[in-house]
């Protein structure tokens, strides 16, 4: 199968619930079998956890942010960070499910999400030959032809790191649902990953280390539906011009899947009609 060469799309997929749900429900129906023949998509992974991982896990966010509890977590922290930047962590090739599956090997726990983005990063540099890679989540929606239409004006011999901005100037950095990097990028990455800063989340934690090595963030802007009703108000402009639409719900059962399919349903419908590509 011929793919564009100029880019391959990383979905990060946690191989539990709620996330099984909405790739399988959400984004194998919708923008990933329209493109999946058209530019490369991948699943990444980690090793999954067993069951007193899992307990940490869930202990160790639930806590993050306690004022009570969070200071001195953080602390303890701290006695993972000469482990977590010992190496870069290898990957290999999984069985394909609906697409291409690569398993980063490290473990799938918060604490070591940065671990997988290097990985994953490395992956990128070292196993293939495409000149950009958007990482997202099973939570995003992505709209392929408006992200070729935003490479298409980048440079290849400088670093890009693009995406929604997040954080305030001067330390501005890429969402970690949709982070665009090329291979200068990745490069700088790789040769300087013993820098990351693994006690920040991993969107923070990226944007810091490009910001110490003079890269710094462009923003492509995104659109966040928390429901069908918001897919319904959106404007034809805004629609058909974006490239990003996160779909996180917080709502139990979540409902990323029905927002996914309404914006597929809308569209699709545009681009029959000649207002939109898509």
């Amino acid at each position: 199968m011929t793919y564009n060469s100029s880019l391959v799309i990383a979905i990060g997929q946690a191989k539990s619930e709620p996330w099984e749900s909405i790739w399988l429900n959400g984004q194998v129906p919708t923008w990933v079998s329209r493109f999946k023949n058209e530019v490369e998509i991948v699943n990444i992974s980690g090793i999954r956890l067993g069951n007193l991982w899992k307990r940490f896990d869930s202990f160790h966010e639930r806590n993050r942010y306690s004022k009570r509890i969070g200071l001195w977590q953080g602390r303890f922290d701290y006695l993972f960070i000469p482990w977590l930047t010992r190496n870069i962590p290898s990957s290999k090739e999984l069985a394909p499910s609906s697409i291409r599956e690569i398993k980063v090997l490290t473990n799938s726990s918060y604490i070591f999400a940065g671990r997988r983005l290097i990985g994953v990063i490395n992956w990128f540099l070292k196993k293939t030959d495409y000149e950009f890679m958007f990482i997202t989540t099973t939570s995003s929606f992505i709209n392929v032809k408006q992200l070729i239409k935003h490479i298409s004006g980048f440079r290849t011999d400088i670093p890009i790191y693009a995406g929604h901005l997040l954080g305030e100037f001067p330390e501005k950095f890429v969402t970690g649902a949709g982070q665009l990097i090329n291979r200068k990028t990745a490069e700088v990455v790789v040769s300087n990953f013993r820098q990351y800063p693994h006690r920040m989340l991993n969107d923070v934690a990226l944007g810091s280390l490009l910001r110490k090595n003079g890269v710094n963030p462009i923003e492509i802007p995104w659109i966040w539906c928390k429901s069908v009703d918001e897919v319904l108000e959106l404007s034809d402009e805004n629609l058909s011009s974006t490239m990003h639409f996160r779909c996180k719900t917080t709502s139990n059962p979540r409902t990323d899947s029905e927002i996914m399919r309404a914006l597929q349903q809308r569209l699709t419908a545009l681009s029959i009609s000649g207002i939109g590509d898509y």
